[in-house]
């Protein structure tokens, strides 16, 4: 939801109204309760004073029924009093003379008493369920402090009264923060959003007719102000429009005709550009298998060397069991390592020979024959449906040949025991074209790796089990041929390559 200005400062306006008199309301509320606990106290201590001065001699305070009957009537007039006890001092400690709680005994220490006893009254504020003061003062009898009066008096009144106080004062700036709001909101519409919306309709006028018009302001403010460059500001605009029109009428022509220049140069920049790249991928393969051979592979070569001399100079003793183990392990993680590597470069090797007719259903089943071996152990369903008297194609076979057994072992990896192999070739009379597809039953291919499939050093298999060159070198070698590669892929049902190749012509 966006808010306009006029919304924006109201709003702000109220925030900061509502801030400063929340804040003047919590302070008047904190400082009424304080007065009223103030004189709560007080006549609390006003309170015990006049029941002390009230007992006028000796025998009057050691009067049990006397003083309980004074009790009884003090608590008819003042229903504020919850508790009243009278306290004499003696050798044998404090002594409840009389109190209208026989069963309670107000929770004053022995502290509280001495300070009583050298004539100060003692007061506190208990809060809780019940809130309450506790006051206790000295009864002085010929100028000794004989005893006390201890006094519990109700502070309900006192939460009634700083209640409705803090009702009031929250009606009361409710109140006023509602005025506020609505004069504020009055006079942003007046001096701020009535010219605002004065601009707007003028901006909204040239954004839709195109032609901006002057805004009328007639105010000696900023408004008047930003108004008056405003207009100057319009008629700039339409003098440089008009230069504008014209200058464009001129340079249409021009632009037709360079136009025409650079899709001439498009088309043939990104011919340049196909080329490089197909030549730059070419060249890295190459350039990436001959470094790796030079420095990976004979040091290798001659670990594996210097392996074998270890395993045979050791003495018996030296050679146990644990360490024959270790060895074998490094010489065979060294010998896969030099296996992988002699992969890669013949993955990456092309033979010189020239193109020639070749035979693809043939090349199909020759293909097949050399992965058969290594279907058994998976078992894993080879099926291979050839065309009868399908066209020939014109290319290499050995390079034919491996982008078929590179395609069928990357079948074999991704599918699981059990499954089947997929190997078919037909022809497509209409195009001219050969096709040989070859589809597992595995997990697919995702959408995201299929961007990436045909490109150097890309694979989708586990750490140490591919180098991911094969569908780049593959790739590589279809285009050489003049044809492409198409990929279906369902992901959860497998994946199908389809090798399309120009067939030989009849005659040719």
């Amino acid at each position: 939801m966006r808010l306009s200005v006029r919304h924006k400062l109201i709003l702000f306006s109220t925030l900061v109204i509502l801030v400063v008199s929340s804040g003047f309301t919590w302070v008047n509320l904190i400082l009424a309760r304080q007065a009223i606990e103030e004189d709560l106290q007080n006549r609390a201590i006003v309170y015990a004073r006049e029941v002390a001065a009230a007992i006028g001699g000796r025998r009057e305070l050691e009067s049990g029924p006397a003083l309980r009957r004074l009790i009884a009537r003090l608590l008819e007039i003042r229903r504020s009093v919850l508790q009243l006890d009278v306290l004499t001092f003696g050798p044998e400690g404090t002594t409840v003379v009389a109190t209208n709680e026989p069963n309670v005994r107000l929770p004053f220490s022995r502290r509280d008493a001495e300070e009583v006893q050298n004539g100060r009254v003692v007061s506190r504020a208990v809060t809780g369920t019940e809130a309450h003061w506790e006051v206790m003062a000295p009864i002085t009898l010929e100028g000794v402090v004989a005893g006390a009066v201890a006094v519990k008096f109700s502070a309900q009144r006192a939460e009634e009264l700083a209640a409705r106080i803090r009702f009031w004062a929250l009606t009361l700036a409710a109140v006023m923060l509602v005025l506020m709001g609505v004069s504020m909101s009055i006079a942003i519409q007046l001096v701020v959003d009535r010219p605002i919306r004065r601009f707007m309709d003028a901006i909204s006028s040239a954004a839709d007719d195109g032609v901006p018009v002057a805004v009328s302001v007639a105010t000696a403010d900023e408004f008047g102000v930003l108004a008056r460059h405003f207009n100057e500001m319009v008629a700039r605009i339409g003098r440089f429009s008009e230069e504008l029109r014209t200058r464009i009428a001129e340079a249409t022509g021009e632009l037709d005709r360079r136009y025409q220049q650079v899709e001439q140069l498009n088309a043939l920049l990104f011919e340049m550009q196909r080329r490089l790249s197909h030549a730059e991928r070419l060249a890295l393969s190459g350039q990436v298998m001959a470094e790796v051979a030079h420095e990976v592979g004979t040091p290798l070569h001659s670990v594996a060397g210097h392996l074998e001399l270890l395993r045979k100079d050791l003495p018996p003793d030296v050679l146990t069991d644990d360490v024959g183990r270790r060895l074998a392990v490094i010489e065979t993680q060294v010998a896969r390592v030099i296996e992988i590597i002699g992969r890669l470069l013949d993955a990456t090797r092309r033979s010189p020979g020239e193109p020639s007719s070749v035979d693809l259903n043939a090349l199909a089943r020759d293909t097949a024959e050399l992965v058969r071996p290594g279907l058994a152990s998976g078992k894993i369903d080879l099926d291979v449906r050839t065309e009868p008297a399908l066209p020939p194609v014109r290319g290499r076979r050995d390079q034919l040949q491996q982008v078929i057994l590179n395609l069928l072992m990357n079948a074999i990896d991704a599918t699981p025991v059990g499954r089947r192999v997929e190997m078919t070739t037909r022809s497509r009379p209409d195009q001219g074209e050969v096709e040989i597809a070859i589809g597992d039953t595995g997990l697919g291919i995702s959408p995201a790796n299929r961007k990436h499939i045909f490109e150097p050093f890309f694979s989708t298999k586990e750490a140490g089990r591919g180098t991911g060159l094969g569908l780049f070198i593959t790739a590589e070698i279809v285009r050489e041929h003049k044809g492409r590669i198409e990929l279906e892929s369902d992901e959860g049902h497998g994946s199908t390559f389809r090798v399309i190749l120009p067939a030989v012509r009849s005659g040719a």
